[in-house]
């Protein structure tokens, strides 16, 4: 029956009778309740109930194949976001990894800059280096090592080769172990 050319048939019902008919079936209801019934008549209840049988097998494959293909989408969307989840993941790292170099390199500078008494300034190649890990200018490792060492005079972040004046040595060790306000009241 399913290679067979199929033609339409019209059947002449009152209007009421139509409609009352599609309101209780759903979208195309009315159509297959009339060919079930005419294969019926036609092939005997057994035959029909076959027909039927294979229609709804058909249109379950359909459905089956649809879903199937909307799970695919939804797979393939489910890897590309997972992706995308890890190459965030990795710039963070590298953020982190980079943040926790250029922290490394700063304590090392604060170290050179206290205990060795070193001057840094934005000429110095130790803080052009440190300024190249962190993405930053040599002007805000200086401006951060200023914050971060309040204590420490401000001639000790200039160069030293022209400053007659100022003798920086670093931090005292008598002054490792004093309050920061009275460190930077007597360095400044």
């Amino acid at each position: 029956m399913d290679d067979e050319e199929t033609v339409r048939i019209n059947v002449e019902v009152p209007e009421s009778v139509r409609d009352t008919a599609k309101q209780k079936l759903d979208y195309g209801g009315l159509s297959r309740e009339i060919r079930e019934r005419l294969e019926e008549i036609a092939f005997g209840p057994e035959l029909a109930h076959r027909s039927r049988l294979e229609r709804q097998r058909a249109d379950l494959k359909n459905r089956l194949r649809d879903v199937r293909e909307k799970r695919r989408e939804i797979d393939a969307e489910i890897e590309t976001l997972e992706e995308q989840v890890q190459a965030v993941d990795e710039k963070l790292g590298s953020i982190t990894e980079r943040e926790d170099k250029y922290d490394a390199k700063l304590e090392e500078l604060e170290s050179q800059l206290r205990r060795d008494g070193m001057r840094l300034d934005v000429e110095n190649p130790k803080v052009g280096r440190a300024a190249a890990t962190g993405g930053v200018e040599p002007e805000g490792v200086i401006r951060e090592l200023k914050d971060r060492n309040p204590d420490v005079p401000d001639y000790a972040f200039e160069d030293g080769l022209h400053d007659h004046e100022h003798d920086w040595t670093g931090v005292l060790d008598e002054d490792l172990g004093q309050d920061p306000d009275e460190r930077e009241a007597r360095y400044r």
